[in-house]
């Protein structure tokens, strides 16, 4: 019978270092009832999660249907409160391309919440951030689906600025980029390293002395004055 305890004990023993090691590797997440921060952003709690591999329109894009204009930003916002609709949500760590706000895919029960507001035409795919995930194929026929069926920002013409934050940069940009940061790096080489002295060579007491004087021209106005 001793044998037995003393086996059960080490059994769950075993289990319970088993189930402190898995929990320890999951990757970071959040779950629970958030509030919408914007149409691709969820607040639980201090802690704001971003879903992964979209682009929703921002606070104050104009989106255009025909001759109407509307602000896309708040009706995206809207959109995913309406589909959370108070329901509890799971998101979990996906990438680490940023980690301020995290990068997620979220769950509604067992729905993907990152497609279901792709599918309903409220954002864009993010080819910055998931380019070279396997969710990205996905997720470019969901959006797919939502332009061939003109709905959200795809009733009309999306914001160019949110275009321009979901497009994948190109070779050009990228080499710019590179170009520019080269041109930095040689004119810091090339600087005089005098310059780079004189910046930290400060007499403070002689600073706190200026800063302290009289200001000789409200003294003069004053004395002219009265």
């Amino acid at each position: 019978m001793k044998k037995l305890l003393i086996l059960l004990s080490l059994a769950l023993g075993l289990n319970a270092i088993e189930s402190q090691m898995n929990h320890a590797n999951a990757a970071p997440g959040a779950a629970g009832f958030p509030d919408v921060v914007e149409g691709d952003k969820l607040r639980f709690g201090n802690m704001i999660v971003e879903l992964f591999g979209i682009r929703a329109p921002k606070p104050g894009m104009i989106c255009r249907a025909g001759n109407v204009e509307f602000k896309c930003g708040a009706a995206a916002t809207q959109a995913l409160d309406r589909i959370i609709d108070n329901y509890a949500i799971k998101c979990q760590q996906v990438s680490d391309v940023q980690l301020f706000p995290m990068l997620t895919e979220c769950t509604i029960g067992r729905n993907d919440l990152n497609r279901l507001i792709l599918r309903a035409g409220w954002a864009m795919v993010d080819m910055v951030s998931c380019d070279s995930h396997p969710s990205c194929e996905t997720y470019l026929r969901d959006q797919d689906f939502a332009k061939e069926n003109r709905k959200g920002i795809w009733m009309g013409t999306p914001p160019s600025e949110l275009v321009a934050l979901a497009a994948k940069p190109t070779r050009q940009e990228i080499q710019s980029d590179d170009d520019a940061l080269d041109r930095e790096e040689k004119a810091l080489e090339k600087a005089p390293t005098h310059l780079f002295g004189k910046a930290f060579n400060i007499d403070l007491a002689e600073e706190t002395k200026r800063a302290n004087a009289p200001d000789r021209s409200l003294l003069s106005f004053l004395e002219n004055t009265f």
